[in-house]
């Protein structure tokens, strides 16, 4: 990879990051984790530290968050620090006006990829005033005072829990469990006619029996499931859920929140007090720059059940699978758009491109935004506002920050139409803009 550029000016200059890996235990090991795949083939990496075999790999942070800042390459700067210091010596905003003033000079949003090994918690995320009650409260557990929507693309199959089911299916469970109807009071369907309190009252007394009444149950659950003739997708779930926790309350939500098995490229958006737990598989995630997480089940880490039930929002239903925009079919653009202000996601394709087309125009964006190679490589990236910045030999795993109103021109010098050429952009949503 080779980059000419020579200006001592940096308002738009595009950057190589390094990024920061986590370790965290549940992630796939090895090279079967994207994030170790992406570390080993791309730049991001530049401690040049080989694949353990044996190490999981959990997830790759982009962005600025101080649990995990990826860096400027160059100048081995942490990137806030570097924006910070572009402004304060050159006069030149690299997020622009309208970001800087709307997010008070913080990096909007955090980008991430995960590959999924083993479930992650029970969990949802506090809003934008109980992140800040959380923070004054508890800094040691919440780690900044910032409401946490966010929004997972599927890269390979993926597998969640996410949201309450129905009603209805909710009551059906506790009809016909009696694992689970064991492990809360007796009348509990009759002394809730409300759907709310009722979800309520069955979440709290789960996450609030003994913990022996549950790992028993839920161990004679496991032993009823594993002697079944023909076990369905559920049944299955609940026995792999058991064998990666043992006893732990968590299982049981399997019965109460939506099993999703999303396809490569589908998404689901995550608002805060939704209840949640992704279970499998590889993929993209961009949130606002948060790393609060209210726990309650499937972890061996804190659980603070009080806040939890508390903060929840305990509507119903399955959650819609989120369609991106496609403006032109062959132009390889998708965008991925949630109903928040601090991030979006870009998707750009060369499978979908017109024959004997080899390029994708990234029109210029009012803020910063980072690019990921996640597939691809021997790719040029022009800088059409400074074109002694121009990148080549691109591959797959670069990691890039591209300052606001720098318009692009992604080109894959590949002659063969077999290797997939897949790049993502998160970037603050269009709608602060419009």
């Amino acid at each position: 990879m080779s980059s000419n550029s020579n200006s001592s000016s940096s308002r738009n200059k595009i950057e190589l990051l390094s990024c920061v890996s986590q370790n965290y235990s549940w992630g796939k090991l090895g090279h079967d984790s994207v994030v170790a795949q992406l570390l080993e083939k791309g730049t991001t990496n530049n401690n040049n530290k080989s694949i353990d075999q044996q190490q999981p790999y959990a997830e790759l942070w982009m962005g600025s968050h101080p649990s995990g800042p990826s860096k400027i390459q160059q100048c081995n700067t942490n990137l806030i620090d570097y924006i910070h210091k572009v402004k304060q010596e050159q006069g030149i905003s690299l997020m622009g006006d309208t970001v800087e003033k709307q997010f008070c000079n913080d990096f909007p949003f955090l980008f991430k990829v995960l590959s999924i090994r083993t479930a992650l918690s029970i969990q949802s995320h506090p809003d934008c005033n109980l992140a800040k009650v959380l923070f004054k409260q508890h800094p040691d557990i919440y780690k900044d005072p910032y409401h946490k929507p966010e929004i997972a693309i599927a890269i390979t199959p993926f597998e969640a829990l996410c949201g309450f089911r129905p009603y209805d299916q909710i009551k059906d469970f506790i009809k016909t469990v009696p694992e689970l109807s064991n492990s809360l009071p007796n009348n509990i369907l009759n002394d809730h006619s409300d759907c709310k309190d009722l979800l309520k009252s069955i979440v709290t007394n789960l996450l609030n029996a003994k913990p022996e009444l549950i790992a028993l149950n839920l161990k004679t659950l496991e032993q009823r499931l594993t002697q079944k003739q023909e076990q369905e997708k559920l049944d299955k779930l609940v026995i792999k859920l058991h064998q990666q926790y043992p006893g732990d309350v968590g299982v049981f939500f399997a019965y109460l929140l939506n099993y999703l098995c999303l396809d490569r490229g589908q998404a689901i958006f995550l608002a805060a007090g939704e209840p949640h737990a992704y279970i499998s598989g590889d993929l993209v995630e961009c949130m606002a720059p948060s790393d609060n997480v209210v726990r309650a089940g499937l972890t061996p880490k804190f659980k603070d059940v009080n806040t939890l039930t508390q903060m929840l929002t305990y509507t119903t239903g399955c959650p819609g699978i989120i369609e991106p925009i496609i403006t032109d079919p062959c132009s390889g653009h998708l965008s991925f758009q949630p109903p928040v202000d601090e991030f979006q996601v870009d998707l750009y394709d060369f499978s979908r491109l017109s024959p004997n087309q080899n390029t994708i125009a990234v029109a210029s964006n009012p803020g910063p935004s980072i690019l990921l190679v996640l597939q691809g490589d021997n790719i040029t990236i022009e800088n059409d506002k400074l074109t002694s910045n121009n990148l080549t030999n691109i591959t797959q795993g670069t990691v890039l920050f591209v300052p606001c109103d720098t318009p692009l021109h992604l080109i894959n010098n590949n002659n063969s139409t077999n290797q997939p050429v897949l790049i993502y952009q998160a970037s603050v949503n269009q709608r602060v803009f419009q």
